[in-house]
């Protein structure tokens, strides 16, 4: 290979690799920036939320999930498929609904601080990097969902509702100190 065509080659890799970064991550950053509107929630939606509404998450892409299927007898390999798109469609709504989620919690608790006549900056820097820890593993997640639409990987949520727990945490901490 001469030196112009592996040069050719290199920025054909890497103009291929920026636009399938580029499609895979802009979406979802786009939902991750976009900021949600008090107003759009329904007045008891703080009270109805629980991060345990997530848990099935965890489960969707388990690998045993599908290895038992395989053992069964009359095993189909199109049932097999379909019930792993199924799943991971389920899981894109989740994850989907999660993003909102997050962001509709941390809007509730910006606001809380923002409205507190005490200097509570310690907390806005924990909700500051809270966002970005989730924002990261929600990246991570896009990532690995990817590998495992192409059957290369499972995927776990674990990280994704650990974050969100940590963010109602906060909010409640954000709470009980304006309440004292």
């Amino acid at each position: 290979m001469t030196g112009t065509n592996l040069t050719s080659s290199l920025a054909c890799a890497v103009v291929l690799s920026f636009l399938l970064l580029a499609t895979l991550v802009l979406p979802t950053l786009f939902k991750l920036c976009k900021t949600s509107r008090l107003e759009e929630l329904p007045s008891d939606w703080l009270e109805r939320f629980s991060p345990e509404s997530y848990r099935p998450m965890e489960g969707l892409l388990n690998r045993e999930d599908f290895a038992f299927l395989f053992r069964q007898p009359g095993f189909d390999l199109s049932l097999y498929r379909k019930l792993r798109y199924e799943r991971l469609q389920i899981f894109r709504q989740y994850l989907d609904r999660m993003i909102v989620d997050f962001n509709c919690l941390h809007l509730i608790a910006r606001l809380a601080l923002a409205h507190s006549s005490e200097d509570r900056s310690e907390l806005l820097i924990k909700l500051i990097l809270l966002k970005f820890r989730f924002s990261g593993s929600v990246l991570a997640a896009e990532f690995r969902y990817t590998l495992c639409r192409f059957g290369l990987r499972t995927l776990s949520a674990r990280a994704l509702i650990s974050e969100l727990e940590e963010m109602c945490t906060q909010l409640q901490a954000i709470s009980l100190a304006q309440a004292a």
